[in-house]
Formats: structure tokens, sequence, C-alpha cells
């Protein structure tokens, strides 16, 4: 039995390779990797290369959004900016916020996925990846249930001769319960990245390492990644259970 075409948003990170073992068994994927001028650019594109050949994607594409690093806005984008520590984070604007950035990736994934006759388009999103720090969508309000509805009613106006429906089965889950999942699933974690930076070893203090540090932890999985440094969580400095 042929199995229907999906088009998988992947960034070469954990949750992304988490959502690639979720959904291969029941889906053909397609692979699609933006880079969007990013600090983590190379690395992110080295492990997305990495990943679909471990789940053997033979279908990738990889989408270049320029637009982004000429703006500058973002720390992400912009070297002269500083990534922010999880700690700092709070009720202001992150300087790692990119605004249009989920909906621009979305719109790339549409475009392939009519090409493709592809019926879903899969993202590997989470409202709330857990402590420490604020809940994600807070940080990057386009990672919010109520933003990705309104993308998926989007592409029925845009593209309203085949129903092409965006899916993020990871939404609700915290990151201990990713890596749970990933650990079950078999998902490679020594081939994702989570760090806003690039590099071989993770800062280990923004949001993206310390979420990542504490999923493994709340797991009880040890991250193939782990990096000692002055803002690596142990369980003697957070609790785990929290």
């Amino acid at each position: 039995m042929t199995k229907p075409r999906a088009v998988l948003l992947t960034s070469g990170g954990l949750n992304s390779a988490v959502l690639t073992a979720l959904t291969r068994e029941d889906h053909d994927l397609c692979a699609l990797h933006v880079r969007f001028g990013h600090r983590a650019a190379d690395r992110e594109h080295e492990l997305f290369t990495r990943q679909s050949e471990r789940f053997g994607i033979k279908e990738r594409l990889t989408f270049d959004l320029p637009a982004f690093e000429a703006v500058g806005g973002s720390a992400r984008v912009n070297r002269k900016k500083q990534i922010e520590d999880v700690l700092s984070l709070g009720e202001a604007e992150s300087d790692c916020h990119t605004p249009g950035l989920i909906g621009s990736l979305v719109s790339a994934a549409l475009h392939w996925a009519a090409h493709l006759g592809a019926h879903k388009i899969f993202i590997g999103i989470s409202e709330n990846l857990g402590p420490p720090g604020p809940r994600t969508c807070d940080v990057f309000p386009e990672y919010s249930r109520d933003y990705l509805q309104l993308l998926e009613q989007s592409l029925q106006v845009a593209y309203p001769w085949r129903r092409i429906s965006l899916e993020a089965p990871l939404l609700d889950m915290p990151r201990g319960e990713i890596v749970r999942l990933g650990q079950r699933l078999k998902a490679p974690f020594e081939l994702t990245w989570s760090c806003l930076s690039s590099g071989t070893k993770p800062c280990g203090g923004c949001i993206g390492c310390a979420t990542r540090q504490r999923g493994f932890l709340d797991a009880i999985v040890p991250d193939p990644l782990a990096a000692a440094g002055p803002h690596a969580l142990t369980p003697d400095a957070q609790s785990v259970h929290a």
C-alpha cells in the first residue's frame, strides 16, 4: 500500500528527529530544510542531511530565505546582538524573536506540498518545552496553537484545490516527554542540535540548550551532546520535577 506523501519541516533539531521518527511509518516524508541566515545554519544543515540519510528520506530540499539576515533584526541572524541567557528572559520581547519566521517556513512548505501532491505539512513546534525560562510560545509567539490554527486556515484560502493540513503532533508536549518519545522510537539524539548559536559544542545557556538539558534530565535519559559548562543544568542545581 502506498503511503500518503507529506512535507516535513525539519531543522536538524531534537524535535525534528523525534517528529521524523513518529511520522515516517505512516507517511512518505519529503524533508524540507530552510536556511534563513541564522547562526546555527551550517550545523543544522549538516544534521538535517545526516538525519535524512539515517531515516532513509530520499526526497529532500533545502530552501534559502535570505531576507531575515538582510533585515538583521533578531539576534539569531544579527551577530552584533547577543543571544540572551534563558534566565534573563521575561515579559519583554526577546532579542531572539524572529517575527514572520514560522509563517515563512509554512509558506515554503505549502509551495512544495502543492507541487508534490502532498496533503500534510508536519512541523515540530511545542507551545511550552518547559522550564527553565518562560513558556516557549511567550518567547516565540508563532509557536502557539492559535497562530498555527490561523496558518492552517490560510492554507485553505491560499490553495483551495486540495486540502493541505498543518500538523504539529508535539504541540502539547514538554521537552521531557519529547525525549521519552524519541527514546521509545529510537530517534538519533546524537544527530541533533538545539543551540541557537553555532560551533561544535552547545553554548549551554540559551533557551534551546536549557530546555534540552532539562528535558533529558526529566526523561532520565543521557544526552549524547551533554555540554558541561557554567550554564549546564544538574539535578542539584535545578529540581527535575518542578
